[in-house]
């Protein structure tokens, strides 16, 4: 219902939004903003998120931890400053712990009013009770608060440890913990260009120890690397972290309270930190190095972070620094999860056809290590491209993409293309010659510098495979976009794979077929097998050993003329490997496999 302590805070967010809408507009440092002060943070495919994404700086839009605790230190100091000018004293004690006190309710309000994150729930009960402990006990203790509130959520919400704002949360306040808790206070005064450069210090070690304890189980759950996460969050992190908190603590005030003279320094703070993420935009090259992992599995996370944690408590106890735990952990953590790739590269030309629904998506790894992708799925059905065809690659230690292949545009050929150009170092773009970049969508056209038109008789060649553009199907305007397909053959010794892409006239574009591939050829059938699309006639015009469809739409009513075999994706990938004379087909997905060996003399 909408009344009790949670409609109140709900209103009050509701209303926080409206009004920073009102005041601040809607440019990056405007969400920026707003996701600090309500918890509305925009979704993940916004330039501005992807840019945080990339720079390791994606904490800094939920509020966690940190944005809570400066949250806390901003209140804790305006309340002393006015205790300090009512009572016209300076810092006394009582003063102090009065100021802390007073700060803690203002806190959990902020908690409340953006919803009640993990990480921000986590901050306001780790100080909550450290400001209790020191206030009724005299006791400053960072790590029992957070033993006590890590054992708490977990009795509260047990599921929660399977969460990755749960965990990513808890161990980084857990590093931070280890690495500054327990350091003695220095006696004395010191000069302020050594207090400014122990400040930068201890800021490396804490974005440093931060970053590398974390890294297993972020690697775990998003599959990539930021390089420049600790570089980043070393100069924009105290940045857009401060200024977001004070402008969220403005706007917070100004929104729950309508409190319209309060718009005018938050206008100016949304607008500094839309100059602040448009400069960490051009310096880190929208994000440069944001580098895939393969699956980890759970062994590599669970080891690797257990062995961080006790080697940070054992180095604490011995009275050193735990960084070194937590980047022999990261570093065992990235070589662990990319041993298995490690090998020498595979000397067969290996051809995977990707279950991918409606639509259709191709994986070409050629000896020596180039990759091509030719189509990728459909982002509309399922967002096949972020959900199958990239944790495909990843999966297969596939780094980058040599040639992405998009044959015509219809979306459920080149749907996939924003993620992959996305989450990959993508060398060219292969389209139809007279189609247009922007038919493929936006993330193609932004990225004309890479795309070439492609004719017929094109060759792309790597490890002594090719990769032939037999034709470029229909020209003209009449001719509708799946008759404009790039229709592939790829060869490699005794082995030739035809890719007819949707044309549905028949093989005509196609050529002659000739070639070493001539005994040892494998068919994708048009259009996915349609029957439209004249499946008999390619059979006959290819004589393959093999033809692979979608289903089996292809095969009622004697519409497909028998073949030696054939394979449905619609029971799982399917695999062609070669070496130039043996050629081996299986079937995954399904409890059964197939295997045909063809040597040619």
């Amino acid at each position: 219902g909408s009344g009790g302590l949670e409609g109140v805070f709900r209103r009050a967010r509701e209303r926080t939004s409206r009004w920073m809408e009102r005041h601040a507009g809607r440019t990056d440092g405007a969400l920026y903003l707003r996701s600090l002060t309500t918890g509305e943070v925009p979704p993940a495919s916004h330039p501005m998120v992807a840019l945080l994404r990339k720079t390791g700086l994606a904490h800094l839009l939920a509020i966690s931890g940190i944005n809570v605790a400066i949250f806390f230190a901003v209140h804790s100091f305006l309340a002393r400053c006015g205790l300090w000018a009512f009572r016209r004293r300076q810092g006394t004690p009582d003063l102090n712990r009065a100021a802390a006190l007073l700060s803690i309710p203002v806190c959990w309000a902020y908690v409340l009013m953006a919803g009640a994150p993990v990480p921000a729930v986590r901050s306001a009960g780790m100080i909550t009770l450290a400001v209790i402990l020191w206030n009724v006990r005299g006791i400053r203790k960072a790590d029992l608060a957070w033993t006590a509130l890590f054992f708490l959520t977990i009795v509260v919400s047990p599921f929660q440890v399977f969460s990755p704002s749960f965990l990513l949360s808890y161990l980084a306040s857990f590093f931070l913990i280890a690495a500054f808790a327990a350091r003695p206070p220095r006696a004395g005064k010191s000069r302020f260009a050594r207090r400014v450069s122990e400040w930068g210090k201890g800021a490396l070690v804490a974005s440093a120890v931060a970053f590398l304890g974390t890294l297993p189980v972020s690697g775990a759950f998003f599959g990539h690397l930021p390089a420049g996460a600790i570089l980043w969050n070393l100069v924009f992190g105290p940045v857009l972290g401060t200024a977001g908190v004070l402008g969220a603590f403005l706007a917070a005030v100004g929104g729950s309270f309508s409190f319209d003279f309060l718009g005018v320094p938050v206008r100016l703070a949304s607008q500094g930190l839309t100059a602040a993420l448009s400069l960490l935009a051009r310096i880190s090259g929208d994000g440069w190095g944001y580098v895939p992992l393969p699956p980890s599995g759970v062994a590599a996370p669970l080891f690797c972070t257990g062995a961080a944690i006790w080697g940070a408590v054992a180095l604490r106890r011995r009275g050193k620094a735990p960084w070194p735990a937590a980047l022999t952990a990261a570093l065992a953590f990235l070589l662990w999860v990319h041993l298995p790739y490690a090998a020498l590269p595979d000397d067969r030309l290996t051809v995977a056809a990707i279950n991918v629904g409606k639509g259709a998506a191709h994986v070409v790894s050629f000896p020596g290590g180039r990759h091509m992708v030719i189509d990728c799925g459909s982002a509309l059905r399922g967002d096949v491209g972020n959900n199958v065809v990239a944790p495909f690659l990843r999966g297969r230690g596939i780094r980058r993409v040599d040639v992405l292949v998009l044959t015509h545009p219809h979306e459920d050929h080149y749907g996939g293309a924003e993620v992959l150009l996305e989450q990959f170092p993508v060398a060219e773009i292969w389209i139809p010659a007279g189609v247009p970049p922007s038919a493929f969508g936006e993330a193609v056209s932004r990225r004309a510098s890479i795309v070439h038109p492609k004719y017929g008789g094109e060759v792309f060649s790597a490890g002594g495979a090719q990769v032939i553009v037999r034709g470029v199907g229909a020209s003209g305007e009449a001719a509708g976009a799946n008759e404009r397909s790039l229709l592939l053959e790829a060869r490699y010794g005794s082995l030739s794979v035809w890719f007819p892409g949707d044309v549905e006239k028949g093989p005509a574009a196609w050529g002659r077929a000739t070639g070493k591939g001539e005994g040892n050829r494998i068919l994708f059938l048009p259009h996915h097998g349609s029957q439209g699309a004249d499946p008999a006639s390619w059979v006959r015009a290819a004589r393959p050993s093999a033809v692979v469809s979608q289903n089996r739409n292809c095969f009622p009513e004697k519409n497909l003329l028998p073949s030696f075999e054939s394979f449905l994706l619609e029971n799982g990938m399917f695999a062609i490997r070669s070496d130039g004379d043996a050629v081996s087909c299986k079937q995954e997905g399904v409890f059964w496999a197939w295997k045909l060996l063809w040597r040619l003399p």
